[in-house]
């Protein structure tokens, strides 16, 4: 062994010190096919890429406007509606006579009539209406006379259909759908922000995953030569290049295989980005490095936990939207219950008639105009099962049992994603710390090994061993810092804290820092 370390010290030694400072190396920088990619992206462009053109985004926004075109439709029930008509008609009726006389009524009759149609949120119709009528007699020749009439009807629902409870429901319900969609929407920007923000740290560690993988390929491949010289020139036994060799295509293989995940990380984030199908082989590599790691966390107490949760209930926009539903569903549920009663409607109408000679539409409107006209009715309607109503009501609630049951699970899976977020995050850090930590101590170990070789204590299996324990380090302390990052976001997301919703307009916060907890 003596004889082995002399003879290995001077043809080894400007080979070792060169091998080992070049795959002590880490590289930040990322090469595809061996060049820098042409364009990269900051996490905060990457977000608002994904804000302005994410289709998620777009198909939530448009259920905003179909609930619009919903109420709208609802409230149509309450417009104005005018109406109108003209008519003529000529009527020749045969009459008994002479044979061979065949006389005939002729007559020519002319109509109008305008008036208007309106139903009040309450239930209240009301109908004024204008109507003239001309009949000419041409034979047996008789005066023309114009009859007018002039009358407003008013229809009262008396149990069904009376108060906003009943007529005004739909639109009622419409309303609270729309703030429904609002509140999916804001929950939509909030989960696009925090998936974007988890493939954009993913694709961050897998393209220094990746550099890792190809240093690690190209110290090998260093290996290998190497070991081939010093075989040729005796000082090295033949096994050792066997050693090499075989480690340098594993190493091969395991860079095959973080080349795709880099690039599998690299296209789901361009989908992330919104990205037209076309530009997403060009995704931009993300260029922010890895968040900062906070001070150590300690272990968050009960109360803590809860008041979080409390926190998190208040401010996730899925939760509240959850609550809100609850609302049209009362409204809709109540309408069902009040349609369980008979259709009693009191109708009153009130009006004026007039008769005019001549056949002038107007003559009729100030001529022999009567005092005031009135009629009062009451109409009843009730089927005997009532089977629809009483279905629709019994279908509704259990709407609203299923909407309340829906919150409550909601509820508890929002706890269960504050509780998780907040022990990554603390546990994340500690894994941070100690992957670093494990970096350092590899990396001591891999120059211990290379200088007991030198001194012919150790085998290149030894180098090998360590140097594997080493690249395994880095690209786990890689992972913890991208882990890390994610729980910093998802931590955010949990609390309903990606915006601020107390300003005029979302703000975006900072989903690189830890919220104030």
């Amino acid at each position: 062994m003596t004889t082995f370390a002399a003879g290995l010290r001077r043809p080894a030694r400007r080979w070792l010190r060169g091998l080992g400072s070049s795959t002590l190396l880490l590289s930040a920088r990322l090469a595809w096919g061996g060049e820098s990619p042409a364009a990269t992206i900051s996490l905060r462009d990457a977000l608002g890429s994904t804000l302005e053109h994410s289709p998620a985004l777009r198909v939530q926004k448009s259920v905003i406007e179909q609930k619009s075109g919903l109420l709208d439709q609802a409230s149509g029930a309450f417009d104005w509606t005018g109406t109108g008509g003209v008519s003529f008609n000529r009527d020749r009726t045969p009459v008994p006579g002479l044979p061979g006389t065949e006389p005939v009524n002729r007559t020519n009759s002319t109509a109008y009539n305008v008036g208007v149609d309106h139903l009040f949120r309450n239930g209240v119709s009301v109908r004024p209406s204008v109507n003239i009528g001309v009949d000419e007699n041409l034979f047996p020749a008789s005066p023309t006379y114009g009859a007018s009439q002039l009358s407003v009807e008013i229809i009262v629902p008396l149990l069904r259909g009376l108060g906003h409870d009943s007529t005004g429901a739909a639109e009622a319900a419409a309303r609270g759908d729309i703030a429904v969609a609002r509140l999916l929407y804001q929950h939509a920007l909030s989960a696009q922000a925090f998936a974007t923000a988890a493939n954009y740290w993913t694709c961050r560690r897998a393209d220094d995953t990746l550099v890792v993988q190809r240093d690690v390929e190209q110290a090998a491949g260093r290996l290998v030569e190497s070991t081939k010289v010093l075989v040729k020139s005796g000082v090295f036994p033949p096994a050792y290049l066997l050693q090499a060799e075989a480690n340098l295509r594993d190493k091969r293989t395991v860079r095959i295989n973080a080349e795709l995940d880099a690039l599998n990380a690299r296209f789901t984030l361009g989908q992330s980005l919104g990205l037209a199908p076309e530009a997403i082989a060009a995704t931009p590599a993300p260029v922010d490095p890895f968040p900062r790691l906070a001070s150590a966390i300690a272990p968050f107490d009960a109360a803590t936990r809860s008041a979080l949760i409390v926190r998190a209930l208040h401010h996730r926009a899925d939760y509240r939207a959850s609550q809100q539903s609850l609302v049209p569903l009362n409204i809709l549920a109540r309408q069902a219950e009040l349609n369980l009663k008979p259709e009693v409607n009191l109708s009153a109408s009130t009006g004026y008639k007039g008769l005019g000679a001549g056949s002038s539409p107007l003559t009729a409107l100030d001529q022999r105009v009567t005092g005031l006209n009135g009629q009062l009715g009451v109409s009843f309607a009730w089927p005997f099962h009532n089977s629809y109503q009483r279905g629709l009501l019994r279908e509704r609630r259990a709407n609203q049992d299923q909407a309340e049951a829906e919150t409550v699970q909601l509820a508890q899976g929002v706890a269960g994603e504050v509780l998780i977020a907040l022990e990554q995050l603390r546990l994340r850090a500690d894994t941070v710390r100690s992957a670093a930590e494990t970096v350092d101590i590899a990396k001591r170990a891999v120059a211990a090994q290379y200088d007991q070789l030198k001194t012919g204590d150790g085998t290149i299996l030894d180098v090998i061993t360590l140097e594997n324990l080493y690249s395994s380090a880095r690209i786990s302390y890689i992972g913890a810092d991208a882990s890390y990052a994610i729980a910093v976001a998802q931590l955010r997301y949990a609390l309903g804290d990606v915006f601020d919703d107390t300003a005029p307009s979302l703000t975006l916060t900072d989903l690189t820092t830890a919220p104030a907890l």
